[in-house]
């Protein structure tokens, strides 16, 4: 089965650019900083490999049985960035700020809930039970990881957590991205799969891309020193250390 040149150059146009994003990542030692995120690069890399070596040789039903037995780890991962870049932005000390938890907790649940309302409410049109169902599989999954990485960037600015420079962008591409994922399974749910087969392809795609180049482009250079921290948090970092050095002396003045 052969690609069109169009369909090719985008295949290896985002091919060379998870490649050349993984690269990146082990020589500038980046993946101690990101792991889980290298670790999600790496399985979509390889799994890429395996779809595409599949649909050149025909193997039809090895394909459906591979692409779906990836969706499960895939979203996992998915979920392990977004939760690995929350710790790094709402746990600058090492330790939780005050109220960042149960705010980022609170607007995730919240969050999850109303897309899981919105995609049962949601019926795909002119599918049979599998491909409607998974529809709204993708749909669900992609507006977890967006809502997720909105609930992340709320608590942030919130609490007046300020936001480092390859943090930062690693958010803003892989946000870029779930939103235009939103959006193509918004377009398949509502209109069918075959209206917008050539489109969903190439926005995702393009939205891969996208992403991939833009992180790639500023997990090159080199970290830029980080401003100084909110005075709330000054104020909250100031609090704790007082209050383990009380601690300490009521544990000395026990013995």
């Amino acid at each position: 089965m052969k690609l069109s040149l169009v369909d090719g150059l985008l295949w290896a146009t985002g091919f060379l650019g998870t490649v050349a994003l993984l690269v990146i990542l082990l020589w500038r030692t980046r993946w101690k900083q990101f792991p889980l995120f290298t670790c999600w690069i790496t399985f979509e890399m390889i799994l890429t490999v395996a779809l595409f070596s599949l649909y050149m040789h025909g193997a039809h039903r090895w394909y459906s049985r591979v692409y779906w037995a990836s969706l499960w780890p895939d979203f996992l991962l998915q979920l392990g960035v977004v939760l690995e870049i929350a710790r790094i932005v709402l746990r600058p000390t090492g330790t939780w700020v005050r109220d960042a938890r149960s705010l980022f907790i609170t607007a995730g649940l919240g969050g999850a809930a109303i897309a899981a309302i919105l995609v049962w409410w949601i019926t795909p049109s002119g599918h049979g039970t599998a491909a409607a169902w998974e529809l709204r599989g993708n749909l669900f999954t992609s507006l977890v990881i967006c809502e997720l990485f909105v609930a992340m960037n709320f608590t942030a600015n919130h609490l007046g957590l300020g936001w480092r420079s390859h943090v930062m962008a690693l958010g803003q591409g892989l946000t870029a991205w779930a939103a235009a994922a939103v959006i193509n399974d918004f377009l398949q749910s509502y209109f069918g799969v075959h209206h917008f087969a050539g489109i969903s392809y190439y926005l995702r795609s393009f939205a891969w891309i996208g992403a991939t180049a833009w992180i790639a482009f500023r997990l090159w250079a080199p970290e830029p020193e980080r401003q100084p921290i909110s005075p709330d948090l000054q104020n909250y970092i100031l609090a704790l250390h007082r209050r383990v050095e009380y601690d300490l002396r009521r544990l000395d003045a026990g013995r």
